[in-house]
């Protein structure tokens, strides 16, 4: 459903010590489960029919603990831009390995999104094999939260917000502002789930995907809002210690045009995704019935 926004849509700018803020919106996250649900194989389906609205619900649980947990955050991130160039050779895949050679702190500190997908996965696979269904719903919810934050573009690079370019602000109006205003015209649909042969593999993949994306959508950003007086472009206000950016419906109107349905095929590759995980964790735990 696509949300009817007033002229000026609210940006908060949140702090620059990490990439913990918004991810893709609550809208994109409901959307993606929602689609993920309906891409998988029918024999696996009535479960999560079954549970379908608890699972688009709590597809945003994770972004709510960060408001709790001080640990959650960089889980949703990899900071990979961090690790030499692309595609950052210098980085272990392998999560003791790259410790090994940066440090528990560099490392945890960078974000961790890959190793917690292929972790998630793990998880789901063995409360699939013992059909707990309490753990199921929590680690389905949560690893395609994970798995979709991994699509984002900003979620794989030290300039997260925007901030080292004086693009700020730049995380909430690409993933939150962006498909919450065009989104009843995106072209969302169910996929074909696969099996996964190697779910942290996968999973950086995913993050190159995404890296790969991220200077045009720096880029653009910029281009959108050229030739638009800073009168008609932004206005700013404090509120509750934060600077709040008001963007005008021409430069999203702009940088919707130019991202030429980035976001869109971002959104619908994350579905793909998700659903696959999901049907992978199936699959190794011996296909077992969900439901009985």
């Amino acid at each position: 459903m696509k949300r009817i926004l007033s002229t000026l849509t609210l940006v908060i700018a949140l702090p620059l010590f990490s990439s913990v803020t918004l991810s893709w919106g609550f809208w994109a996250h409901k959307e993606i489960h929602r689609y993920a649900i309906q891409s998988l194989p029918s024999e696996m389906r009535p479960f999560f029919e079954d549970y379908g609205d608890s699972i688009i619900a709590r597809s945003v649980d994770a972004d709510r603990r960060r408001n709790v947990d001080k640990n959650e955050g960089p889980y949703h991130y990899i900071d990979i831009d961090r690790y030499g160039k692309y595609p950052f050779e210098e980085l272990p895949r392998n999560y003791d390995d790259a410790v090994k050679k940066f440090g528990k702190e560099m490392v945890d500190t960078n974000g961790t999104v890959p190793w917690r997908i292929a972790s998630f996965t793990e998880r789901l696979t063995d409360a699939m094999k013992r059909k707990d269904r309490r753990s199921m719903l929590f680690h389905v919810a949560n690893l395609g939260h994970y798995i979709a934050d991994a699509h984002v573009p900003l979620h794989s690079t030290e300039n997260y917000d925007g901030k080292m370019t004086n693009q700020a602000g730049l995380h909430s109006r690409w993933e939150s502002q962006l498909p919450e205003r065009f989104g009843g015209d995106y072209k969302l649909a169910p996929a074909t789930a696969e099996h996964i042969e190697d779910p942290l593999a996968t999973a950086f993949d995913v993050v190159l995907e995404s890296f790969e994306r991220v200077d045009s959508v720096l880029r653009l950003d910029l281009k959108a809002k050229e030739g638009i007086p800073e009168s008609e472009l932004v206005t700013t206000k404090r509120e509750r210690g934060r600077t709040v950016y008001l963007y005008s419906d021409k430069y999203y109107e702009r940088y919707h045009a130019l991202l030429n349905g980035m976001v869109e095929r971002r959104l619908n590759d994350a579905v793909r995704r998700v659903a696959s995980y999901w049907y992978t964790a199936w699959v190794n735990a011996g296909k077992p019935d969900l439901v009985n």
